[in-house]
């Protein structure tokens, strides 16, 4: 992108920013359905529950809505998938709740219902190897924290019937901050008035945010162990019982910070992304969402199941389609016309270069 064309991208998507406006144009689609409904090996699930996306290459976990079968992680690079990992007999109804992804370390949450050996696990994605996993029910997604002034960085979990987050050395897996004293996990609970974690991300200076049920609650990191906890969205922690709930949090030059998460209170199919999809500022004030579609028209009707997945770097949003098997790449702001255009084809190659 040349200077005065970003420069024209900047300006409009400052002035939008003034007026409440986050504006993403669509760069990139990927479709799902062959993934989900491939019942050889590389099968992962009937529908792809998390994601990770590094601006190059898409990292997919999968859900099981069927009857006991398996559940998987794969990588999509180069227009082909490959499987990362297969567990077989994953129940129904369950599945991987969460991925993330820092450098060439991939973090996987999964939940088979109760605690499991395979509950959290690290892959290192140079050669797909599992670096190190811990028995835990993973049904509260994973993060990696990069801590607070040089110190409490790696592998960040919840999970259901605590108010703190766990943290694991990335490298080794050992404990860091556990759920034992003296070394108990950071409270992140801002009201102590529910415990249904579902998911989590964090700032580059260690500020979280977080899903409990449908609430979108906001830790303001003070130490590496530490912060203040607020309510950043109350809904009364609507839907404890529903997965799917999760959260990003976009830092982004033109902007701002903002997160963005989904307004999911049932499974029920004919919601509507614009009812589900929203975007809140960090003081709480939720914004007007603009998703332009490549080919025009809006994202269709799905379950209310999204997730998301943002690089900083590329300055792209990646957002997961649970209902209607897509993922979706959002450029933040959306470019000028012939930007996007340059845009479309860096997408394009850097996913091929592999």
């Amino acid at each position: 992108m040349n200077t005065k064309i970003a420069g024209m991208a900047l300006v409009a998507a400052i002035a939008g920013a003034a007026n409440g406006q986050i504006v993403m144009q669509e760069v990139d689609r990927i479709d799902l359905f062959q993934l989900n409904n491939d019942q050889s090996a590389t099968f992962i699930g009937t529908n792809v529950s998390a994601i990770a996306w590094n601006g190059s290459d898409l990292f997919l976990a999968g859900y099981n809505g069927a009857a006991a079968s398996g559940t998987g992680v794969a990588r999509y690079s180069g227009g082909s998938f490959s499987v990362m990992q297969f567990i077989s007999g994953t129940p129904g109804a369950r599945g991987f709740s969460g991925l993330d992804i820092s450098g060439n370390r991939l973090a996987a949450a999964y939940d088979d219902g109760a605690a499991d050996p395979q509950g959290l696990q690290v892959f290192n994605i140079d050669d797909n190897s599992v670096l190190w996993s811990k028995n835990i029910r993973g049904g509260s997604g994973v993060a990696f924290d990069p801590g607070f002034g040089g110190e409490g960085s790696g592998v960040a979990w919840t999970t259901f019937g605590q108010g703190r987050r766990f943290l694991q050395d990335t490298e080794t897996g050992a404990d860091i901050f556990g759920n034992s004293a003296p070394e108990n996990g950071m409270i992140i609970t801002p009201d102590f008035q529910g415990s249904f974690w579902r998911d989590m991300d964090f700032a580059a200076n260690g500020n979280m945010v977080a899903r409990r049920s449908n609430d979108v609650t906001f830790l303001s990191r003070t130490g590496p162990n530490a912060g203040t906890a607020s309510l950043l969205v109350e809904n009364n922690e609507n839907g404890p019982f529903i997965a799917g709930q999760n959260v990003a949090y976009v830092d982004n030059s033109a902007y701002g910070d903002f997160v963005i998460w989904n307004d999911r209170t049932s499974n029920d199919l004919g919601q509507a992304a614009s009812d589900v999809l929203k975007v809140t500022d960090l003081n709480g004030n939720q914004l007007t969402l603009t998703l332009n579609l490549l080919g025009g028209g809006t994202l269709a009707d799905g379950n209310g199941y999204y997730d998301f997945s943002w690089d900083a770097a590329s300055g792209t949003l990646a957002i997961l389609d649970f209902a209607n098997r897509n993922v979706h790449i959002f450029q933040v702001p959306a470019p000028t016309s012939a930007a996007l255009f340059g845009l479309a084809g860096l997408v394009a190659s850097r996913r091929r270069r592999d």
